[in-house]
């Protein structure tokens, strides 16, 4: 993996929501370029357990055909292999090369399994699916109402008639909780990384501001500034019903029960038309 080198020029508050202001010498790289190397670490593995209890019980209620499926915003392909392990012809889609280069390593030898790179505002797969999930809050980052209508008729196009959508987004609630502007800093994997997360009222987007360096120490760090912007269900609702969308069910990811004002993550679950 090629890095910019740390210069001179310091990191500062960037755009909206403004971020975390680095020393000297730090650079910016995309989401994803370095956290990749500690994200299952960091959170990938906990959300993944979650995700895993939640999917059991929504393939039982839904009686999913699992057939084929595509896992779209894969990231290091844990829950990919997941659903290869239990028979799924599987395609794993991220736009990440870095996640990509995880998942592939993580799913090396299995012939069950595609990995392709795209964007999932404009998913072009190799063949359609039965089933289509969207997992751990991936829609959040779409940060134009435009681009979520995008990626809900990227996904009705990848689906076959009467197939299924499931994904899951963080709430209002959950954003805001999480932006308590204090700063963190801890060490993981010969990593430090320092990070502080911020909530916009005003444009319902939280700012998550990472920076990077390695604990032996040396000149600058890398920071990766991560966004997400939470949506109402009712207009999540409304978009994927012009989408092509028939029965929409919101459901609080906690219990997959009715959803309340506390709830900290929706699920969804829509059919096909």
């Amino acid at each position: 993996m090629t890095l910019p080198t740390p210069s001179g020029a310091a990191y500062g508050p960037r755009g909206k929501g403004g971020g975390y202001e680095g020393g000297k010498g730090d650079v910016e790289i995309p989401p994803y370029r370095l956290s990749s190397l500690i994200y299952d670490r960091l959170v990938g593995e906990v959300l993944h357990q979650l995700w895993m209890e939640n999917f059991e019980r929504l393939a039982r209620r839904y009686e999913l055909e699992l057939d084929r499926v595509a896992d779209v915003a894969c990231g290091t392909g844990l829950a990919t292999a997941y659903l290869a392990r239990r028979g799924s012809r599987v395609i794993g889609v991220d736009r990440s090369e870095e996640m990509l280069r995880l998942a592939a390593a993580r799913l090396r030898g299995c012939a069950r399994v595609a990995l392709i790179r795209q964007d999932m505002r404009y998913l072009y797969l190799p063949w359609k699916v039965r089933t289509l999930l969207c997992a751990t809050d991936s829609l959040n980052h779409l940060l134009d109402v435009e681009d979520v209508q995008r990626a809900a008729s990227s996904f009705a196009r990848a689906l076959e008639a009467g197939g299924r959508l499931l994904f899951d987004v963080n709430t209002a609630y959950q954003l805001r909780e999480g932006g308590d502007d204090a700063e963190w800093s801890f060490g993981i994997e010969g990593w430090r990384l320092t990070w502080r997360s911020e909530w916009e009222e005003a444009t319902s987007t939280a700012t998550l501001t990472m920076r990077l360096e390695r604990e032996e120490g040396g000149e600058g760090g890398w920071v990766e500034v991560h966004r997400e912007r939470a949506y109402p269900a009712e207009l999540l609702v409304t978009l994927l019903e012009g989408a092509g969308f028939r029965k929409v069910e919101v459901l609080d990811s906690a219990g997959l029960g009715k959803p309340g004002a506390r709830t900290r993550r929706l699920q969804f679950v829509a059919v096909r038309g």
